[in-house]
């Protein structure tokens, strides 16, 4: 096993923990968003549907530099140390993946939430090497722009400095405007 990677490992259990003492501090659910970058996307997926599965339903999540599923992320990853995975047949690596609690499917959570009307951003980069394009959650849910009556906004034209798209959409306006309009509506409908 992965230690720090499966998700008998508890991977999201302070993530959880956390949103369940906001909540019992008086902190509307609706009011709390979640945020994932890269691998933390998986995270906060599985976060997400916890809380989905329980009918508590959260304000918002944002996705950066999210692939779609591992499995199909490590077929397009452009690292040496996974190209023996990347030949498997996907039945198979699905398979591998399961038997050591690594079978994260984001899109498939999102696809499965039945948390209607939680804003959905999904900010990912054309150029990223590290999650390719075929990888990205955004390619995997481009035409399905209300899921299961979620709103979904896919945000992939970013301009970006610097040579890393991965890690700078972190750096990015687009990042800034989608967290700040996320906010706003929350503090907008409080005084409604």
């Amino acid at each position: 096993m992965i230690p720090f990677l499966n998700k008998n490992q508890n991977l999201f259990k302070s993530s959880i923990e956390k949103i369940n003492q906001l909540i019992n501090q008086g902190v509307k659910p609706e009011n709390i968003i979640l945020f994932g970058h890269s691998f933390g996307g998986a995270v906060a997926s599985e976060v997400l549907k916890h809380f989905a599965n329980r009918d508590v339903k959260l304000g918002g999540i944002v996705f950066t530099s999210t692939f779609s599923s591992f499995h199909t992320a490590i077929e397009h990853f452009p690292m040496p140390q996974t190209k023996i995975l990347s030949i498997l047949p996907s039945f198979l690596l699905k398979r591998i993946l399961k038997a050591f609690d690594l079978d994260f499917d984001i899109a498939d959570n999102l696809q499965k939430s039945q948390n209607e009307k939680t804003l959905i951003v999904i900010i990912n980069h054309a150029r990223d090497k590290l999650i390719p394009l075929p990888a990205q959650l955004a390619n995997a849910i481009r035409d399905d722009r209300l899921l299961n009556g979620n709103p979904i906004k896919i945000r992939d034209n970013l301009f970006i400095y610097g040579d890393d798209p991965h890690n700078s959409v972190l750096d990015s306006v687009t990042l800034t405007e989608e967290l700040r309009e996320m906010v706003l509506s929350k503090v907008t409908s409080r005084t409604r």
